[in-house]
């Protein structure tokens, strides 16, 4: 593959990437209060994985700028959210992993990735969402007083849900990207070992307890 036939497929895959987490975040919001819970974050974490976490910083910020245009119901307060929480969770996933491209170390950088996301939000809720609440009459003490029955909970949920999808969803894209020519230095496996299946079957119970645990305990709705 010549220098400029690799640069066309990672503009592609990237720009596929990006249309696939934008339809998804459309197609399956979980809202919790004045939250929303969707699965963008695992399909451009993927695409962190392939292609580095500057990738994954570039569809971070344009899936959170499409949001943003078209169907955003907090305006800039959810473009710069919805940035932070997926560009770190991408950004430090693919960091860690590309270093050593195996599925421990995969487990690895999801893990180190879901503790990024909720450490950068907890933060982001410190500071940038009294700013938006103050405009609905909310003080900055109520907003704190909401860290631990909302907040906390919601961002360490949404980490996990999307981890558990990546960890799902991995193979079968790895798989199709190769056929198609857009991994870059990847060694094809047409099956599943059985660690992958193993991963497989918690990632399916984690998505099921996380999902659970959304709607019993926060009350989230479709």
């Amino acid at each position: 593959m010549t220098k400029n036939s690799n640069r066309i497929f990672r503009l592609a895959a990237m720009a596929l990437f990006i249309a696939i987490a934008y339809i998804s975040s459309l197609l399956f919001p979980l809202k919790v209060q004045f939250l929303t819970l969707d699965i963008k974050d695992a399909f451009i974490t993927i695409g962190a994985l392939y292609f580095g976490p500057l990738a994954g910083i570039i569809v971070s910020a344009a899936v959170s700028l499409l949001e943003f245009l078209w169907g955003s119901s907090t305006g800039v307060y959810g473009l710069i959210m919805n940035f932070l929480g997926s560009a770190a969770f991408s950004a430090v996933a693919s960091l860690i992993y590309t270093r050593r491209k195996s599925l421990a170390n995969a487990v690895i950088a999801l893990l180190c990735a879901c503790v990024t996301m909720v450490v950068v939000m907890l933060a982001a809720n410190l500071i940038i969402t009294p700013l938006f609440m103050a405009s609905r009459g909310m003080t900055k003490q109520a907003v704190e007083e909401m860290i631990l029955p909302l907040l906390l909970p919601f961002n360490a949920i949404k980490s996990v849900l999307n981890a558990a999808l990546v960890l799902l969803l991995y193979k079968p894209i790895s798989l199709a990207l190769k056929k198609a020519r857009l991994g870059e230095n990847a060694k094809v496996g047409a099956k599943m070992n059985k660690n992958s299946i193993i991963v497989a079957v918690i990632a399916l119970l984690l998505i099921i307890a996380s999902l659970a645990f959304l709607f019993v305990k926060l009350g989230a709705s479709f």
